[in-house]
Parts: C-alpha cells; sequence; structure tokens
C-alpha cells in the first residue's frame, strides 16, 4: 500500500470518485461503465492514454454495461483537466481484488511518474 494513502473500502467510489496525489504523482479512482463491446479493450484499458499493459481482467458476455474500477495516473502538480502530461488509464474488476490490483497499478505508477 502507499505510505500515507489509505483506499476507501469498494463501496466509497460506488457514490464518489477519489482524487489524490503521492510523491509527484497525481491520481483519480472511480467507478465507471463501459459497454461489454468494450470489454474486451477495457480489461486493459479503454483510453488511447493507457499505458497498454492489462491487470485485474473485465469479464464480458452480455449486452449490460459492465462498472469498471478505473484509475488514472499522471505526473503532477496539475489537476487531470489542466495536465500536459501523459495520462496513464487502467480499468480493474469492480470488487475488493481489483481495488487490491489498483492499489499495486498505482504503487508501480508512482515509481515511474513520481520518481520514487
Amino acid at each position: 500500500m502507499m505510505d500515507g494513502i489509505n483506499l476507501y473500502s469498494i463501496e466509497y467510489y460506488k457514490k464518489t470518485v477519489f482524487k489524490g496525489s503521492y510523491h509527484g504523482m497525481c491520481f483519480r479512482i472511480g467507478r465507471w461503465e463501459v459497454e461489454n463491446s468494450d470489454s474486451e479493450e477495457a480489461a486493459g484499458s479503454a483510453s488511447p492514454e493507457s499505458d497498454g499493459s492489462t491487470g485485474g481482467a473485465i469479464e464480458g458476455g452480455s449486452d449490460e454495461p459492465t462498472e469498471v474500477l478505473r484509475v488514472q495516473a499522471w505526473k503532477g502538480p496539475y489537476i487531470l483537466e489542466k495536465t500536459d502530461e501523459e495520462i496513464f488509464t487502467m480499468d480493474f474488476d469492480y470488487s475488493d481484488v481489483g481495488l487490491a490490483l489498483a492499489n499495486e497499478w498505482l504503487e508501480d505508477k508512482s515509481k515511474e511518474i513520481g520518481g520514487r
């Protein structure tokens, strides 16, 4: 776990988005709905800003939208809407396991982006 950053339980992200920063890296975590036609892309990321890695596989199979835990990270200090930095996006299964994988991904990104 990132020292000094406590991620909330999975239920927290159902109602709001969590934004924060950690050693020069800004991040945001929230629940998103993706179309299942996009779920193969969403297994790694549904965003062209992605780093292309995969994690927390998202299962498709129906026409109903799938809830995912979307995590975005970028080099600070600016907010997401104002930054010129590359934005890394990853979707994880909307579950406690997905949240744990998101935490690991953020730790890895903080070393890459924040220089730690």
